[in-house]
């Protein structure tokens, strides 16, 4: 069975794709904070030092990546689909699973 996919959503592509950026974004976020709290938080002649970089960058990842996901999302969605009135989208072949 062959499909032409002409038209996406925007806002509904940019929504699903935006969250999973921000969720999977925590697969590196979360692994960096746990080592980074095992670095010393004073300089080489014992003087404490500010070590609120890793926490704010815990909070701040996922934030950037649902905000910058969304948009670029969007924008490509829009893209896509000016494209696709042009060539007629993208097609794809599809069958049906027999379980």
């Amino acid at each position: 069975m062959r499909k032409r996919i002409t038209y996406i959503s925007p806002h509904k592509t940019a929504i699903t794709l935006s969250l999973v950026l921000a969720l999977s974004s925590l697969l590196f976020v979360v692994p960096m904070l746990v080592f980074s709290s095992f670095i010393p938080a004073t300089d080489h002649q014992g003087n404490p030092i500010n070590t609120g970089f890793p926490i704010f960058m815990f909070i701040a990842m996922p934030v950037f990546y649902l905000i910058f996901g969304y948009l670029f999302t969007a924008l490509s969605a829009w893209i896509y689909n000016h494209v696709a009135k042009l060539t007629g989208g993208i097609i794809i072949d599809m069958s049906e699973e027999n379980r």
